[in-house]
């Protein structure tokens, strides 16, 4: 089981100021001066408070499968950098702008959409494995456009080259490297 060793100060609140005390406290809000006494009830406040959130958080933590103790700050550092945050979470599907040679990077988004008014050549950067990668290509009103893709990519479908068709397939990044179809080539 996984645990934590944070723990939270005076989990009774014993002995400390109020909210409203709290809020008004001018050495909350401007900070402890030398010389002056840090009161002890201002101190459980202060302590009580971030301890409180802490705990909350690496509890929820170890409930996730994470162990996490204060014994190295770079273990800390390295298991905090498991929270997810909306800088990791790529969007499904992005918009590329057509051109006779695009690239997609898979450290954006995890799925790619072009619509074709000509043939493209294109390249994938920056896939990891496990990723799950959707490619999309729309024809235009002419049709007949063709995709070149990487040799990265296995397997692939063929893209509908029917005017105004859209061709969807799915891949996942495998330990080769290589993306692998994990669905066939779908046309609407």
């Amino acid at each position: 089981m996984s645990t934590t060793n944070l723990l939270q100060w005076n989990p009774t609140a014993a002995s400390q100021e109020t909210d409203a005390q709290y809020l008004a406290d001018s050495q909350r809000s401007g900070g402890a001066t030398n010389p002056s006494l840090f009161d002890a009830t201002l101190a459980n406040k202060l302590f009580y408070q971030t301890t409180t959130y802490l705990y909350a958080l690496f509890t929820a933590f170890a409930n996730k499968g994470f162990t996490t103790s204060d014994s190295s700050a770079a273990t800390l550092v390295a298991q905090c950098a498991n929270f997810l945050t909306t800088a990791d979470v790529k969007p499904g599907l992005i918009n590329v702008p057509y051109a006779s040679a695009v690239t997609f990077d898979a450290s954006k988004a995890n799925g790619f959409e072009v619509a074709l008014t000509g043939g493209t050549t294109v390249t994938l950067i920056n896939a990891t494995v496990g990723q799950i990668i959707t490619l999309a290509f729309q024809q235009d009103a002419v049709g007949g456009r063709t995709v070149a893709l990487p040799g990265i990519v296995l397997s692939p479908g063929t893209v509908d080259p029917t005017a105004n068709s859209t061709s969807v397939q799915t891949f996942q990044v495998l330990t080769d490297g290589y993306l692998h179809p994990i669905a066939p080539m779908v046309v609407s």
